[in-house]
């Protein structure tokens, strides 16, 4: 009966941790709502992304190199800095390392630097990295694409997309412009 009952609780908990990885947006009192054991109450007593606030990115001093996508790699004070820095509306990819569709995202950009690099910059943001930028623009899943224009925020796409879709919708996006 005690074995069947831990294994009862380790299948709920697992259900339930799998329901707050698959929920794009969760929040701590819906999952509250659907916690029946104090061990899962415990774990998801924070807002998703509550941690992030914790997280800090030292000042680095600016550099250059090469990186996918054609571009080069630079740090700067903050990210509005950033997009000051570019003429061009601004597309910011946030991904992170271990982000399988991310991965699949860095040849799609290659593809869509390429036929609209004299109307568009591209920039990568590793959200583990940078988790303060990502949480200062809601993002909540990855790979997340946003373009910028003069500062705002103009169009928005969470999740992978092809290049030729990906370009279609830009381009629609820059003619609103």
């Amino acid at each position: 009966s005690h074995t069947i009952r831990n294994e009862m609780e380790t299948t709920v908990l697992a259900s339930l941790l799998l329901l707050v990885a698959a929920s794009a947006r969760p929040t701590a009192m819906r999952v509250r709502a659907q916690a029946r054991h104090p061990a899962i109450s415990r774990l998801i007593s924070r807002p998703f992304g509550a941690s992030l606030s914790r997280c800090r990115v030292a000042p680095v001093p600016r550099t250059a190199r090469r990186t996918a996508v054609g571009a080069v790699k630079q740090q700067f004070d903050s990210f509005d800095e950033m997009l000051k820095q570019f003429d061009l509306p601004v597309l910011v990819d946030f991904y992170a390392d271990w982000c399988g569709p991310c991965k699949l995202m860095e040849t799609e950009l290659e593809i869509v630097q390429t036929a609209l690099r004299d109307k568009i910059q591209i920039v990568k943001i590793d959200t583990e990295k940078h988790a303060n930028i990502a949480q200062q623009h809601k993002v909540y899943g990855l790979p997340t694409m946003a373009l910028f224009k003069n500062g705002e925020q103009v169009w928005r796409f969470e999740g992978a997309m092809r290049a030729d879709n990906l370009v279609a919708e830009l381009e629609a996006e820059l003619k609103k412009m």
